[in-house]
């Protein structure tokens, strides 16, 4: 069909994919994706659909632009490429002139929503917009580390609730895939049922939540915060500790987990590390926990590594040659936060320096990231150093003690690994269970130790000189 003639009965074209496109879907779903979209640029077999927002945008690409593809061509009996774009604040009137690209009117939608169906939209589109956008299954790269896991991972988001992985939990340390396959699951659910209610929460958020209304001493909108829940997802579960480590918060968690469970809800949670090796979970915790299914995510392999590398410089269009994407792959072996960061870094030099980038110039770039990571021990080794020298088990240094000596072991720790390694401030505390701002003080307290007593001093060079020898 003639591209002039389609962008003469637009209206009519875009009320017929609207029409079919809300009986192919719930209305749940037509209210909070469909009804706010609308036509803009169409330039040949090219046209644009408007978003009013960036979480509309991303979703409606992500989940539903095949379909609005499909509907297209099947009414004008042609070939239509659809993009998704954010809609732009002002509309400009049409050209006059034929052939011109054009920017069509606004087409009025039918209001056929009631207004508990908007309420219900504009819930589902909030707590969408949690769950970071790209985080899909699309975009999940499979290996041998992780199959199992995102086996069940699919199951679970295909039938939230309905099998024995509930609570399912995933296991792995930082930047493995864990809250990448978390929020794919709620991608998932979102975008084959929206009227499920999906919660995404830290554990800090969580945490937070019920510290704010256990001061007001209202329990019931805590609870009303999670009852209605379908699928609940709780992140980096290792950080429950520390101010809210109380019986009472325990207690909350474990009722919550209770009774969406026994209305067939699903929970979904992450961990850095087993829970049985979290030290501030009491039993009672980790029965719950362990009642469902635990999925482990290990470190990528070869061949892992290589697929992310081809998939991001592909996602980037960036162009770089196999093998040099061989030498990133080879060299950085600890995580895909290390695999994108060194990719990353390579391409901007690329960017900067125009054309391709060849073995020799990637080995040149990375020259001294290698010889850095050849120096580098991992974090837990340097750990169980600092408790070889001051005689103190490991797992003491990851309790909730306050004792001095096992306090003091635990920031020379903190500091060499910072010193010695590139983890970040945030892995540092995850290997230890500890937030943020806990490792930022560590680190300021060690060093003032560092500056007084002698002992300490020496203790902290001879750990340093063995990893840096």
């Amino acid at each position: 069909m003639n591209s002039l003639l389609i962008q003469s009965d637009s209206s009519r074209l875009w009320q017929a994919c609207l029409e079919r496109v809300s009986r192919e879907v719930s209305r749940a779903a037509y209210a909070a994706w469909f009804a706010p979209l609308r036509l803009g640029e169409w330039e040949g077999e090219n046209l644009q659909v408007l978003a009013p927002t960036l979480i509309a945008k991303e979703f409606v690409h992500a989940h539903h632009k095949g379909l609005i593809e499909r509907i297209l061509r099947e009414e004008i009996g042609g070939e239509v490429h659809v993009r998704i774009v954010l809609d732009p604040e002002g509309i400009s009137e049409i050209p006059v002139a034929i052939g011109e690209k054009r920017l069509l009117p606004r087409i009025p939608v039918a209001k056929v929503l009631s207004a508990r169906q908007e309420v219900q939209a504009e819930a589902v589109r909030r707590e969408a917009a949690r769950l970071a956008p790209r985080m899909n299954f699309e975009s999940f790269v499979e290996g041998d580390c992780n199959r199992l896991a995102l086996a069940v991972a699919r199951q679970v988001a295909e039938f939230p609730g309905g099998g024995r992985a509930n609570p399912l939990l995933l296991v792995g340390g930082t930047g493995l895939g864990k809250t990448h396959l978390m929020t794919a699951i709620g991608h998932f659910v979102l975008g084959h049922d929206v009227a499920r209610k999906v919660v995404y929460r830290t554990s800090e958020e969580f945490a937070r939540e019920y510290l704010e209304v256990a001061r007001k001493g209202d329990l019931k909108a805590f609870h009303n915060i999670y009852r209605d829940a379908s699928v609940l997802l709780l992140d980096d579960i290792q950080f429950f500790g520390g101010e809210v480590d109380k019986p009472r918060f325990r207690e909350q968690m474990v009722y919550v987990m209770s009774v969406l469970q026994s209305q067939r809800k699903q929970i979904i949670l992450t961990c850095d590390r087993p829970p049985s090796e979290v030290q501030h979970f009491d039993r009672q915790i980790l029965r719950q926990i362990e009642s469902g299914f635990v999925a482990d995510l290990d470190a990528p392999d070869q061949d892992t590594r290589l697929a992310i590398l081809r998939r991001k410089a592909q996602e980037g269009g960036w162009h770089i040659t196999p093998d040099v994407l061989e030498l990133i792959a080879e060299q950085f072996t600890g995580n895909v936060r290390q695999l994108e960061g060194a990719l990353l870094k390579l391409c901007a030099f690329s960017d900067m320096c125009g054309g391709r980038v060849d073995r020799a110039t990637a080995e040149a770039v990375f020259k001294d990231a290698l010889r850095n990571r050849k120096n580098q021990a991992s974090p837990g080794a340097i750990a169980q150093a600092v408790a070889d020298v001051f005689q103190i088990d490991l797992a003491l240094m990851r309790s909730r003690t306050r004792k001095r000596p096992v306090v003091v072991a635990r920031q020379l720790a903190m500091l060499l690994i910072h010193e010695l390694t590139d983890n970040t401030l945030h892995s540092i505390g995850l290997l230890f269970g500890r937030d943020y701002s806990t490792v930022t003080h560590s680190l300021e307290a060690a060093r003032e130790i560092l500056a007084t007593d002698h002992e300490f001093a020496e203790s902290c060079k001879l750990v340093r000189q063995r990893f840096k020898s």
